[in-house]
């Protein structure tokens, strides 16, 4: 079982990257999309493993919220304003990805040796993998000037989070788990409102744009 984690947690990296670097939106949505049912499957795997069903409340949870509403209302809110790619992010479509991969993989190298001493789950990759999401959507808010793919990374970090929090307190209340994922969705909802009259306002989702807000 904890081979079938580290081959999954693997995937969820790849994935990550394939969210951040990808130009066309509904490619990223979609990658995403399947980062995070690699995230229901790690879950499902702890479940299995340990046997505490708060991971299968978990697991359903996050299937139908994070698997199936937040893809399709992205899906549908890149319909709506009629954007297909991404415009140029801050050092330009290739040096802005290895910047975020190298960073995170520096970063991920220093935290999840601190997450080990303190998870239930001692396995050293899929912690690794879970710092190394965690910073892809903190370099994707720094990195990535587009309204929709700050979005998504925040869901890129949140997935980290979500990671870390089922292999270091798998056995915490299905509330938890619920509470989080409740707080995410409303949170993209509203961000996709936000890009709705951003674009409205400037015509583009590039945030570069509006230097009226800057003081």
């Amino acid at each position: 079982m904890a081979h079938i984690i580290d081959i999954v947690a693997v995937l969820m990296m790849i994935t990550s990257f394939a969210v951040f670097g990808l130009r066309q939106y509904r490619h990223s949505i979609q990658a995403y999309a399947l980062q995070t049912l690699l995230l229901v499957i790690i879950f499902l795997a702890l479940y299995f493993k340990y046997g505490t069903h708060e991971l299968l409340i978990w697991a359903i949870t996050a299937f139908v919220i994070k698997v199936v509403c937040v893809p399709l209302y992205l899906l549908r809110l890149v319909k709506r304003l009629g954007v297909v790619v991404e415009d140029e992010p801050v050092g330009g479509f290739f040096i802005s990805p290895v910047v975020a991969l190298s960073f995170s993989l520096a970063v991920a190298m220093m935290f999840y040796k601190v997450f080990v001493n303190f998870s239930l789950f001692q396995d050293a990759l899929p912690l690794f993998a879970a710092s190394f999401i965690f910073m892809m959507g903190i370099f994707g808010f720094i990195l990535r000037n587009s309204f929709i793919k700050q979005i998504l990374s925040y869901c890129l970090f949140e997935n980290g989070i979500h990671l870390s929090l089922a292999l270091m307190a798998y056995n915490s209340h299905e509330l938890v788990e619920v509470g989080i994922l409740t707080d995410a969705i409303f949170a993209v909802v509203i961000m996709g409102i936000l890009a709705k009259r951003f674009y409205g306002t400037y015509g583009s989702l590039d945030t570069s744009k509006a230097v009226n807000l800057k003081g």
